[in-house]
């Protein structure tokens, strides 16, 4: 029985490419000669060309990595999870979350720059809002009174508006 799971080790140890009894084969060592880290690599990476942190896929960076790596013929897992967490850090650090934003504002308040509207629309608009009014005023004032209120509001605001104004609070 001793002979067969002496065996067994030596066909693996065959496969693997180590002599029978022989420690496993050590990975390939760095080509630098470092011993360099996955998140130092990355970061050095991400600091020579920060718009690839801004990429979803990591296939680039991995690809790259197979290439200045050869000793290995497929990214070790504990590369892509490297990979992974750095890119986040590094995300995090830069202030980076989230969905990315179309454009800044001009104004710096993070809203768009206020447009001004054709007086002839405001005019249209506040004629729209006085015949509203008018018809929930003539069906019934007391159930639709809040309706009326803020139809007032709202034309009062477009009037406002109208006479150059701009929008409250803006």
């Amino acid at each position: 029985m001793a002979k067969k799971s002496e065996k067994g080790k030596e066909e693996t140890a065959k496969a693997n490419g180590a002599q029978a009894g022989g420690p496993a084969p050590e990975p390939p060592a760095d080509p630098a000669g470092r011993g360099e880290s996955v998140a130092g690599y990355f970061r050095k990476v991400f600091e020579e060309d920060p718009k690839l942190l801004k990429q979803r896929s990591n296939d680039a960076l991995l690809a790259r990595w197979l290439a200045e790596h050869p000793g290995y013929s497929e990214v070790p897992q504990k590369v892509k999870v490297g990979l992974q967490n750095i890119k986040s850090v590094l995300r995090k650090e830069r202030g980076r979350r989230g969905r990315p934003r179309r454009e800044e504002a001009a104004n710096g308040e993070g809203q768009a720059p206020a447009r001004r509207v054709p007086r002839r629309d405001l005019e249209a608009l506040e004629e729209r809002l006085d015949e509203c009014l008018s018809l929930a005023r003539g069906l019934d004032p007391e159930e639709f009174g809040d309706v009326i209120t803020h139809l007032r509001r709202a034309r009062n605001l477009v009037v406002w508006m109208a006479e150059g104004g701009g929008t409250p609070g803006g």
